[in-house]
């Protein structure tokens, strides 16, 4: 294997566009009509499509992993300007993670969080 994609089903590609291209900043890979592909820099894809899989899944999370608790305070910082954020980043001691949820603009949970050593 040499690389993997995961796809997720949306409504609005423009959506897409706009928050994982414009306001992630994430390079798109491909651009199909119905399915938008981006690199998750160096670690896979993740794909967009308005028509697979069937259903839009709403039991699912992106979760975006960084480094440091202050890279995610910045993206944190970052997102409040551009998308409702319920709460700040907490630590939760169960699985040792610093992290944050929102809500993408087609309704897709996203997290943002480190690992605590």
């Amino acid at each position: 294997m040499i690389d993997a994609i995961h796809f997720y089903r949306v409504n609005d590609l423009e959506n897409v566009k706009n928050f994982y291209g414009k306001i992630l900043g994430l390079p798109l890979y491909k651009y199909q009509k119905t399915c938008l592909i981006y690199c998750l820099k160096g670690h896979g894809k993740i794909g967009f499509c308005t028509h697979h899989p069937k259903n839009i899944n709403d039991n699912t999370c992106i979760t975006f992993v960084y480094e440091t608790e202050v890279e995610v305070d910045k993206m944190y910082d970052y997102l409040l300007n551009h998308i409702a954020i319920d709460h700040a980043p907490i630590i939760n001691p169960n699985f040792k993670i610093y992290h944050f949820f929102v809500k993408d603009f087609e309704g897709l949970t996203l997290e943002f969080q480190t690992f605590l050593k």
